[in-house]
Parts: structure tokens; sequence; C-alpha cells
């Protein structure tokens, strides 16, 4: 015996069906429905002194958040966690009390629904480097921005702080590579992977690797 779905089922399970089919996030990316964006909107206001109102960010007070590549790199629980325990050492302060639950995943929604680009898959395999070349890479290439020790603007430079330990807790090796290998757009990060259109430094993947492993046996 055969069963069909009510007309009224079907018309509704098709737009569904093609909603998930074009879907640009992973799962970990999950985008909020439309209320929490438009929540997330109005919540959003505490951050748009530092970050600013459509996400640019102000250089050597808080990064840009409205970056294509970055949030196709980031997960939620990245930006979640940002939100909730802040960044201890920087101008990011925990509004875990100040917010409360609803409203940091709410911004979560509002910062992923500026996200255009396909998710991209992270590279989460075993770090394959050198300690020592990894030392001398970051000191050649990455301390100019970031600080010799990682410190960010705290240092008085225009690179983030990816050298303490509240930073690297949540980004993943993953992420890290993908950043180094791809850049963060329209930041000044650009691309550190040999052979790519707008590259810095022709670092090899070992390379690249290399500065992690140093990252995190100097996190502090």
């Amino acid at each position: 015996m055969h069963r069909f779905l009510p007309s009224f089922a079907i018309l509704v399970l098709i737009p569904a069906l093609a909603f998930a089919a074009k879907s640009i996030h992973r799962d970990d990316q999950a985008p909020g429905t439309p209320e929490q964006v438009a929540a997330g909107e109005k919540a959003y206001a505490v951050c748009a002194g530092c970050h600013g109102a459509d996400g640019s960010g102000v250089q050597g007070l808080a990064p840009r958040l409205n970056s294509q590549n970055w949030l196709a790199a980031v997960p939620n629980s990245f930006l979640a966690e940002t939100i909730r325990n802040g960044r201890p050492g920087s101008n990011m302060v925990p509004w875990d009390s100040g917010l409360g639950d609803d409203a940091i995943d709410n911004i979560v929604s509002f910062v992923r629904s500026w996200q255009i680009t396909k998710g991209l898959k992270l590279d989460e395999s075993p770090l394959k480097g050198d300690l020592a070349r990894g030392e001398e890479l970051f000191r050649d290439v990455c301390a100019d921005c970031h600080g010799i020790r990682g410190a960010g603007y705290a240092a008085g430079v225009d690179g983030i702080g990816i050298g303490r330990r509240a930073f690297l807790a949540l980004a993943s090796d993953g992420l890290l590579r993908e950043m180094m290998r791809r850049g963060k757009d329209e930041t000044p990060m650009e691309s550190f992977t040999k052979g790519s259109p707008v590259v810095i430094d022709d670092l090899t993947e070992k390379d690249v690797d290399s500065v992690i492993m140093h990252l995190r046996s100097k996190a502090w």
C-alpha cells in the first residue's frame, strides 16, 4: 500500500530541501533564525563601538569581524566563547554576565549572517614542523605585526594578539593554518602560502606548521 504526503506538506518540504542543499555553512557554523539575527543585530550595539557597526573593526583597537575567509573558517564556538569570556590582557572584556547566553547566541547569529562564502574545510591533521624553525620564522615574518611575544595591540603593533593562551585555546591548528595560508580578507593579514596570487612571504606548509608549533610552545 502506497502512502502519499498531503499536497501542503510537499509544498513546505520542497523549499526546505532546496534551502538545505544550498547551505554554505559547515555543521559548526549553523546560521541562526531570522528572529535570532534580528535580536542579535540589536544586541550587537555593545560590540559596534570597537568592532564597527558593519564589523569592519578599528585598527589597533579591535579586529575586523566582517571578513569573508575568516568567517568561512571560524566556528560558532570560537565566536561565542570569545564574547562570553573575552580575551584577558586585550581590549576584549568578558560579556557573559552583561549579556547572557541567549544574547550571545543571537550576536553570533548576526555576525554569521555576514558570511556569504562557503565554509572552508579545515586541515586539522597533526602538525609537521620544526620548533626552532618556527621561532626563527615568527621573529622574522610575524613579529613586526603581532609583537615578538604575540601580544598584538598591547605591544603597540597593528596585528592582533595571537600568542596568548586565551586565543590559542580557541583557535585550532586548522584555523591557524587557514589564516596563514589565505590571510584575512580586507585586513593587512595577507596570504603567506607559497604560490598564492597575493603573498607576503613564500612559506611552505611545513613552515606554517612550524610557526604554529612555536606559538603553542610559547603561549602565555
